[in-house]
């Protein structure tokens, strides 16, 4: 009975929450759990094949959604926390959303993004049968310290247990998984590609070697501190590949191999190209047929401001979350890949959720933005903290001229449209987030509606 009164208040406020205009994806699992506290572990013993963790630093809700968007293709049915919303109270919610009242409705598979930092709080309620690790990079220093002690976490997490780890081998931060938890870990990676680099400019959290310090030779980066690299001191180096991307194509969307299976996507960036391969290594894992994931990939559309897309005054209007230097920078370089002119709108909050300390757009290369190749014609700077992401792109060498500030998001996003620029691209740390895509929703049906009267009257 109590089980059965905790799926109802839930329910009842997930449902109130979102007619408040709100996710509706934290209080009400919050509320379900001080009701019930073992109520996410009883849902849990709802699935029946397997639970899958998707955690890391960057690509944590684009590759959970793509591994849900194939297993959906197969036919699965699945517990997945769709909005990202990857703490207890969050992936409670999910639990609750998806299940009847009485709490027995039965599911092939439960598909979970989880903050680096709940990982092991979420398996001692739930047993995952395997966690996918997608990479570390430095991020909210002042709420997760030191990468270290995330990682730390991580691994005493995943210890004395029966999980299999799919690990990207490209980065050296993972590369001690096996040894210091003993678990049989399964590797993804790409061989080289030509928008590899011989140096890197970017700030690079595995500089040294994890097992004995010394700092590692990379014989390529494909970007920050993912690249092939090997100990001239201990000869630790990257493991050999189960799933391997080979013949990477950015026109600027992305094409490519995973071993033998051509993957199309019309994602952008290399970052996400590793989603990708994330994604598809764990459903080769699973069994899943090759035709299946590639009608997958293919149709699968970016949401939630992971590269979604909108058409606002008849431009592509991409809005993109960006919330740690590396993040940032492979957005920045995908404006490279992009050849039309652009108006830029960045964002930048200060809330707990994005990180007090916003000193880590000094630490992102965003002088890129003044690359010739960028063709950056228009930039407005919003958010609380849009007078220093001004600051930050003035001194990347843009021409002041074309920088405007604006902190409330509706006018800056409003201006940003209106820009010279053929292709509008909105970035954004978290809490702004869902607010400009709010707003861009907006923005797009009404210019629907202006094109629909235009076509009447003619």
């Amino acid at each position: 009975m109590r089980k059965i009164l905790t799926i109802t208040a839930g329910k009842i406020l997930i449902f109130l929450s979102r007619m408040l205009g709100n996710q509706g994806t934290d209080f009400p699992g919050r509320a379900a759990r001080t009701l019930y506290p073992g109520i996410l572990k009883a849902l849990a013993a709802n699935i029946q094949e397997e639970i899958f963790i998707v955690t890391g630093t960057n690509g944590k809700t684009t590759t959970t959604n793509m591994i849900a968007s194939i297993l959906r293709e197969k036919g699965y049915t699945l517990v997945h926390n769709t909005a990202g919303a990857n703490m207890l109270s969050g992936i409670t919610t999910a639990f609750i959303e998806a299940s009847d009242l009485l709490g027995r409705k039965k599911f092939d598979y439960a598909l979970l993004e989880v903050d680096e930092a709940f990982v092991p709080l979420l398996i001692k309620e739930v047993r995952p049968r395997v966690v996918i690790i997608t990479n570390f990079f430095r991020d909210q220093l002042d709420r997760y310290g030191e990468l270290d002690h995330t990682i730390n976490l991580i691994k005493e997490g995943v210890r004395n247990t029966d999980i299999e780890l799919v690990l990207n081998g490209d980065d050296p931060l993972i590369s001690h998984f096996h040894n210091d938890t003993g678990l049989h870990c399964w590797y993804y990676g790409f061989a080289q590609t030509i928008y590899d680099s011989v140096e890197s400019m970017e700030s690079r959290e595995g500089r040294y070697c994890v097992f004995c310090g010394h700092e590692l030779d990379y014989q390529r980066y494909h970007y920050a501190q993912l690249g092939q690299f090997r100990c001239p001191e201990c000869d630790n180096h990257n493991p050999d590949m189960n799933f391997t991307g080979n013949k990477l194509k950015m026109n600027p969307f992305i094409e490519m191999n995973v071993n033998d299976l051509f993957i199309q996507s019309p994602y952008q960036g290399f970052y996400n190209a590793y989603n990708i391969l994330a994604a598809v290594s764990a459903a080769r894992l699973v069994g899943i047929e090759d035709r299946t994931i590639q009608r997958a990939i293919a149709g699968y559309r970016p949401r939630a401001g992971r590269m979604e897309n909108f058409i606002i005054n008849g431009k592509r209007t991409i809005l993109i979350l960006v919330k740690n230097p590396t993040g940032l920078n492979q957005t920045l370089s995908t404006l490279l890949y992009d050849t039309k002119s652009k108006n830029l709108f960045i964002a930048l909050n200060d809330n707990a959720a994005d990180g007090r300390d916003i000193s880590w757009i000094w630490d992102a290369d965003v002088e890129m933005l003044a690359d010739v190749k960028a063709r950056i014609v228009y930039v407005v700077s919003s958010g609380q903290r849009s007078g220093d992401m001004a600051v930050r792109i003035k001194y990347s060498g843009v021409n002041p001229g074309i920088i405007n500030i604006k902190s409330d998001l509706k006018e800056g996003i409003e201006l940003a449209v209106a820009g010279a620029g053929e292709t509008n691209y909105i970035l954004s740390t978290y809490t702004a987030l869902f607010e400009c895509q709010k707003i861009l929703r907006k923005l797009q049906k009404d210019d629907s509606k202006i094109v629909g009267q235009r076509q009447l009257q003619a």
